[in-house]
């Protein structure tokens, strides 16, 4: 739904697994604008994830709590917080296996409730598209069962920077669900830039690059949004913008998929590691080409038991 430059997506609400909008017939927009609000189910806590958003460039302060120690001083872990220099984006972006280890409990129950609603959301989106369910598994890379890849993103947007908030790019993998409470956000929705504003209790969710190529051939077919933060300006008395997000996405050493135009068989398009290459160097310009390539699991640089 279009109002002058901003787009309102269209809501939505989980129920009993289904996806139910306010418009029975909004879902095939939803596809071409590539985009929605959720409602966030009454069991979410979003504070923890606010927390860490807020805090997790800070250096670590030894006069807390354990649990509360480790809401900060990210900036200096290698391999998961990265610093666009040619942006006003720091940010966190991590895998499950470091994540269990190196996030608060809460936040960790948060990404868990998160990932939740993005598997439901893609298993709706599949069945939509008319992909037979005996292809699911494959062609998503595990990630309609749990598998695949699950990065989590926190971002904060450095508003002293005189620089883009973050680039123009489609999200990688099948489903993105976002939280963020300030404007900022903006998606290029029938030809022209339109502002995403929050809507008050729903996170957005994005569709992104592997879901878009999936279903191409398909009759009814998903759009990946492009979509960027503009330039944060100081605001006294105001927080910084940050957000955070779940994204369910194939791993670096599985491949992309097509399915035919009767949903019925798919073809491979070339290697996840490829695409993933070609969107850092494009979106991102800068020394992190291979994040999301390497086997991030057998690099961590310390011992998991020994954090325990």
């Amino acid at each position: 739904m279009i109002s002058g430059d901003r787009y309102l997506p269209h809501r939505a609400r989980m129920k009993e697994g289904y996806l139910c909008f306010d418009n029975p017939d909004a879902i095939f927009e939803v596809l071409r604008a590539g985009c929605f609000a959720l409602r966030i189910p009454d069991d979410f806590n979003p504070a923890p994830g606010i927390k860490l958003a807020r805090e997790f460039y800070l250096d670590a302060d030894t006069t807390t709590s354990h649990a509360h120690m480790k809401y900060r001083g990210y900036r200096h872990k290698a391999g998961i917080y990265f610093d666009r220099d040619r942006f006003q984006t720091e940010h966190i972006l991590i895998d499950t296996p470091r994540r269990e280890v190196e996030f608060p409990l809460a936040v960790n129950v948060a990404c868990e409730q998160m990932y939740g609603y993005a598997r439901m959301i893609l298993g709706e989106i599949l069945r939509i598209a008319g992909i037979d369910p005996t292809l699911w598994r494959d062609v998503t890379d595990g990630c309609i069962d749990g598998c695949g890849v699950q990065w989590f993103g926190v971002s904060h947007y450095r508003p002293e920077r005189t620089q883009p908030g973050a680039p123009a790019h489609k999200d990688t993998g099948f489903i993105t669900v976002l939280y963020f409470d300030q404007a900022g956000l903006e998606a290029r929705i029938d030809g022209r830039w339109q502002d995403i504003a929050p809507v008050d209790g729903y996170f957005l969710v994005h569709f992104g690059g592997a879901l878009e190529a999936l279903t191409q051939q398909l009759p009814v077919q998903v759009h990946a949004p492009l979509h960027r933060v503009r330039q944060c300006v100081p605001h006294s008395g105001r927080e910084d913008r940050f957000s955070f997000a779940a994204f369910l996405n194939p791993s670096a050493d599985s491949n992309l998929y097509q399915v035919s135009a009767d949903g019925r068989s798919a073809s491979t398009l070339g290697s996840v590691a490829e695409f993933l290459l070609e969107f850092n160097n494009v979106t991102w310009q800068d020394e992190h080409t291979d994040f999301g390539i390497k086997n991030s699991v057998l690099e961590l640089p310390y011992d998991k038991e020994a954090q325990e």
